[in-house]
């Protein structure tokens, strides 16, 4: 009896083994399953997902007809329905529905309870599609044709004037971000003024490249500090100045590069040093004179006086400072002088008080020493029959020689004192005359020589010296 009874227990025993063994791995097996598929009853935007995989719900919940539509509404009420699919690259749920995987309770493997979820896809946006696709589109459309200028960019005799009204407007670029944002987080609406999407700061293209181009004028004239220096003083370039070198359309507006940047003109470069040098030159200018009885005339032409030697130099340097982001320089003038005595009279901007003055209608030749009439002599000139006339102009002594040989082509003539002042031509004794002044040198003039008397001549001699003035009117 006893036998029998542990015979039943020991085969008891090994069923209930052998039922634990089969529970476990009937267990193991069932979340083996669920591990990669969802568990009974859940159900994803009413779609049924038990025992599926993520990319099978996936699969179908893409395959759902989804709405792709959004309306937008302006400043006006007025309602726009725009086509997510115009501009959506793709639509993707495998985000959230892993999410919701990892969320499963295990307990959930075995519950009969039933679990419902709603979640959004995620949405792949062209960018520059949604922009090219709203400009296509009321009101963005309608924006553009209709959008008025509220900047404006004047150039003055002050320099540029910017405009700006304070209308408020429509921000094309603030309004795609908005749609961007609604149609990655699959919104069906998106009402443009709680958006923020007006603005009296919002502007079109042109607009905001005149406020651009505006901002850059502004960076430009402050980062440059330019000195120009020349030997009677220096002086900065105003902001007038350095914007009137920046290259502009017809209106004035600046030019801008393929950068995108303002840029000088080289052009009006050379012409600011080619006015400088046509102004402050003072070589063959014409002065204004005040002659011995106290006429003003004008004598023009002369080999005296200064010249700007490195126009093209400047020009150069100039462009190149300009062309740097900023700059703190100086571009030196430097001028010639003829003589180089000029230079102490007012930077050979005047004729010096020391000079011979030779008056052809006269026929007559004085000498002044800081404005003091100090020796005079009737003269003859230059023949004007012959077309031989002694060339006027304000000159100076460049050398002066004792007993010289002229010569040219029909003559060769000795002198004893000989102060040569331009081209071949110069004050000398003539001994061979025997008169001088009066109307001889309309027939019987020189080769345009000035002629003096030899004890004149020889007076003359010892009171001149090289880089002398001398006036011919």
């Amino acid at each position: 009896m006893i036998q029998k009874l542990m015979k039943f227990l020991l085969r008891g025993a090994a069923f209930a083994v052998s039922l634990l063994l089969l529970g476990g791995l009937g267990y193991y097996l069932l979340l083996r399953h669920y591990a990669n598929t969802f568990p009974y009853g859940t159900w994803i935007n009413g779609i049924y997902c038990t025992g599926l995989s993520a990319e099978d719900v996936n699969l179908l919940l893409c395959r759902q007809e989804y709405d792709t539509v959004i309306t937008v509404v302006d400043e006006n009420g007025t309602e726009y329905v725009l086509d997510y699919y115009d501009f959506v690259t793709d639509i993707d749920y495998t985000e959230a529905i892993e999410e919701i995987r990892g969320q499963t309770a295990i307990e959930q493997v075995f519950s009969r309870t039933e679990n419902e979820y709603e979640i959004r896809p995620k949405i792949t946006v062209d960018v520059q599609g949604l922009t090219a696709y709203l400009a296509t589109v009321s009101p963005f459309e309608e924006l553009e044709e209709n959008y008025e200028s509220k900047v404006s960019l004047e150039y003055t005799d002050t320099g540029y004037v910017l405009t700006v009204s304070g209308k408020e407007t429509l921000d094309f670029e603030l309004a795609c971000e908005k749609i961007l944002e609604a149609a990655e987080t699959a919104q069906t609406s998106l009402d443009l003024v709680e958006a923020g999407c007006y603005s009296s700061e919002s502007y079109n293209f042109s607009d905001r490249l005149l406020l651009n181009t505006y901002q850059q004028i502004e960076v430009y004239t402050e980062n440059h500090q330019i000195v120009i220096s020349a030997d009677e003083g220096d002086y900065s370039l105003t902001d007038l100045e350095l914007q009137d070198f920046l290259a502009k359309d017809e209106n004035g507006i600046p030019l801008l590069d393929e950068t995108g940047s303002i840029y000088c003109d080289t052009e009006k470069i050379e012409d600011y040093f080619a006015e400088i040098a046509s102004e402050t030159s003072t070589r063959n200018h014409s002065w204004l004179f005040t002659d011995h009885d106290g006429e003003v005339v004008e004598v023009n032409q002369g080999n005296y006086g200064r010249v700007l030697s490195n126009a093209e130099a400047c020009a150069e340097q100039l462009t190149e400072l300009l062309s740097s982001p900023d700059c703190d320089e100086t571009v030196t003038l430097e001028y010639t002088y003829y003589p180089s005595s000029a230079i102490d009279n007012d930077y050979g901007r005047a004729i010096s008080t020391t000079y011979i003055e030779v008056d052809i209608s006269g026929q007559h030749c004085y000498m002044y020493e800081d404005g003091e009439l100090i020796w005079e002599s009737d003269c003859v000139t230059g023949d004007a029959a012959k077309g031989r006339d002694t060339p006027t102009g304000v000159y100076y002594i460049e050398y002066k020689q004792k007993n010289r040989t002229l010569k040219g082509e029909d003559y060769e003539t000795f002198v004893y004192y000989w102060m040569h002042f331009y081209n071949g031509c110069g004050f000398h004794d003539a001994y061979w005359r025997s008169s001088f002044g009066g109307e001889i040198y309309l027939t019987n003039g020189s080769h345009g020589c000035v002629n003096l008397p030899s004890a004149k001549a020889k007076e003359l001699y010892s009171l001149v010296s090289s880089g002398m003035t001398v006036i011919v009117y």
